[in-house]
């Protein structure tokens, strides 16, 4: 059939394209499977984002950058500043240095929450006497606790005894005797000491004078011409029954100390914890409240 030489070289030759056809294909589409998965495989590259740091900034520069934005009041309050330390509120009033003393008192009639006053301090060596001649004397203003300290009594020797007479104003005079400490001396230990009320006229002894005063005050109050501070024994601003019968009841009592009717000798160092109206303290030469406190030897 193909007996000549040129048949034979054409059908070798259409052999090789017929066969190489469906090898050609099948070589293509490995390449291109080979390729599609190279290019899956390659990592993808994410794009940068440029990050620019804040510095942290204070609360004077926040209140600077919201002052020139234009802020409102709203965003300033947003800035809480830190709370600087709160000092300690102390009742005691004196402030000394060295050997001190401290009492309390309850003044009778009063509450408990009521107890603020002047209080006359006077200390004298050893035991008590009619006759006192104080080494210190003091006006002292004492707050609503009643509880008073820092009160320097230096110049004193430790270790030895002492008598504080205290006296407040409406009540009979309160001693005291005590061991003076290097540091803090307490009246009575640390206890209240309860003045007694009743006597108006300020003489260290509660009788029927201080009732006839009570009696001109009675029903009385700060604004009326017949008021008396000191016949308001318990401090709520009018003078009634009770305030007459807490002096009934106390009629005869006299203060340590004894009766008082001339000037009381105040100590010529006194440290006046006080002013008067003449700007000299309580207790000094030139003072007006000279003598305001009497007493009398028996």
């Amino acid at each position: 059939m193909f007996s000549t030489f040129k048949q034979r070289v054409l059908l070798i030759i259409y052999t090789i394209v017929i066969l190489s056809i469906p090898v050609g294909t099948y070589l293509i589409s490995q390449y291109q499977t080979i390729r599609s998965r190279a290019e899956e495989a390659k990592p993808t590259t994410p794009p940068v984002e440029r990050i620019t740091p804040v510095p942290e900034s204070s609360s004077s520069s926040n209140l600077t950058n919201l002052s020139e934005a234009d802020s409102t009041l709203e965003d300033l309050l947003k800035i809480t500043p830190t709370p600087s330390p709160q000092a300690t509120i102390s009742p005691t009033i004196a402030t000394s240095f060295g050997p001190t003393l401290s009492f309390k008192i309850t003044i009778e009639g009063r509450p408990k929450e009521k107890q603020a006053g002047k209080v006359f301090v006077g200390v004298l060596e050893g035991d008590l006497v009619t006759n006192p001649k104080f080494l210190l004397t003091f006006l002292a203003d004492v707050p609503a606790s009643g509880e008073y300290g820092n009160l320097s009594i230096a110049g004193l020797n430790p270790g030895s005894k002492y008598t504080a007479l205290l006296k407040g104003r409406g009540q009979i005079a309160k001693a005291s005797t005590f061991i003076m400490s290097p540091a803090e001396s307490k009246l009575n230990g640390g206890q209240a000491l309860n003045l007694v009320s009743g006597d108006l006229n300020e003489d260290n002894i509660i009788n029927t004078a201080d009732y006839s005063i009570a009696q001109k005050a009675f029903n009385s109050t700060p604004t009326q011409s017949n008021w008396n501070k000191n016949a308001d024994i318990n401090d709520d601003g009018v003078v009634n029954i009770f305030d007459i019968s807490v002096i009934i009841k106390n009629l005869g009592q006299v203060g340590d100390s004894g009766v008082w009717v001339s000037p009381i000798p105040t100590a010529t160092s006194s440290g006046a914890l006080t002013e008067d109206s003449n700007n000299l303290p309580v207790g000094s030469s030139g003072g007006s409240n000279n003598g305001y406190w009497l007493w009398i030897p028996k």
